[in-house]
């Protein structure tokens, strides 16, 4: 008999004729009677192992509820439309929700309930926000697959809370990490990536050599699809000059590997630690910081914007307002000296 290929067993039934039968992890069961090895045989092992994965969590989900909807949803054109950063926080934040309250009837969810389950979040207020958010989605989902009448959403409101999000890096805190990490160090190179282009940690961390290139940076970002073209800062320039790249990827681990998400974020928040600097020092909060700068120079919001690839005016308009406050100060000062 020749070797059977993997996830295939045999047995006998209780009339004693031999079935093959396929057993994948996530996949659905299949079985025959065909001889093995014969063109039948092959014909129906190659639709069991390419034939679609089940859904996750398929098996425990009652229709109607809240688990069935999580799969369909996954499965739908709205949630595979999505960008797959987008795709991986909703998940993250919608199966959370799941795990608490996946086993109602999502028909019984009234606005009453989410306003509930949000006052229980009020003292994470930014979680609880996320949540409605990522609810508002799938409830859209739902209504227009007429899996339910109505929005249960509708009319449920954002917490409201202060919050100036992510630190943005002051110049003392640019100097004491300058000085802790020269250039040619692969800290200062990802530093310096981060400040001198203003993008988001996610794309620095997969930025490779092709997007450097006759004097520009060329980003493609990852969670709006917007390309940036910048020209290449002189700084960033020495700092690419005086490190050693010995891989497609600007930046690696110290085994050569791309940086995770997480990865990255802790790399540099450890260098950051290492230089004496807060534990509020990360690496979005250079993006910030680089933001804060054009500001300070007086660039324009469209200016910041066609470096920072921001697609909304309301985020850098909250710069440029502050530097302006800034100079104005600093103007009035003068004139009483």
């Amino acid at each position: 008999m020749k070797k059977k290929p993997s996830h295939v067993s045999h047995y006998r039934d209780v009339r004693g004729k031999p079935r093959w039968r396929f057993r994948r992890v996530g996949f659905p069961e299949s079985q025959t009677t065909e001889p093995f090895g014969s063109e039948a045989w092959w014909t129906w092992y190659a639709a069991a192992s390419l034939a679609q994965p089940k859904p996750v969590a398929a098996s425990r989900s009652t229709p109607g509820s809240i688990h069935a909807l999580g799969v369909a949803y996954y499965a739908s054109a709205d949630y595979n439309g999505l960008r797959p950063t987008t795709q991986r926080t909703y998940k993250g934040i919608f199966d959370r929700y799941r795990d608490k309250y996946g086993a109602k009837p999502v028909a019984l969810l009234e606005p009453r309930h989410i306003r509930g389950q949000m006052d229980a979040m009020a003292a994470t207020p930014a979680a609880a926000n996320n949540m409605l958010k990522v609810l508002r989605a799938v409830m859209r989902f739902a209504v227009d697959r007429g899996i339910v009448r109505t929005d249960p959403t509708s009319g449920v409101r954002m917490l409201r809370y202060r919050s100036e999000g992510f630190h943005t890096w002051t110049e003392p805190e640019v100097a004491a990490f300058e000085t802790k990490w020269p250039i040619g160090s692969k800290e200062r190179l990802g530093f310096d990536l981060l400040l001198y282009t203003a993008q988001r940690s996610g794309d620095v961390r997969q930025m490779t050599v092709h997007q450097v290139r006759d004097g520009r940076v060329l980003v493609h970002q990852e969670k709006t699809g917007q390309l940036v073209d910048i020209p290449l800062h002189p700084r960033l320039q020495t700092s690419l000059a005086a490190h050693k790249i010995e891989h497609l990827a600007l930046l690696t681990t110290k085994y050569g590997k791309p940086f995770t998400e997480k990865g990255f974020g802790n790399w540099v928040s450890k260098a950051a630690e290492r230089a004496g600097l807060p534990s509020h020092c990360s690496a979005h909060g250079l993006r910030k910081a680089a933001a804060r700068r054009l500001a300070e120079a007086g660039c324009s919001a469209h200016e910041i914007m066609a470096i920072t690839g921001h697609q909304s005016l309301k985020e850098v308009e909250r710069y440029t307002r502050e530097a302006g406050r800034r100079n104005l100060a600093d103007s009035a000062m003068k004139r009483i000296g």
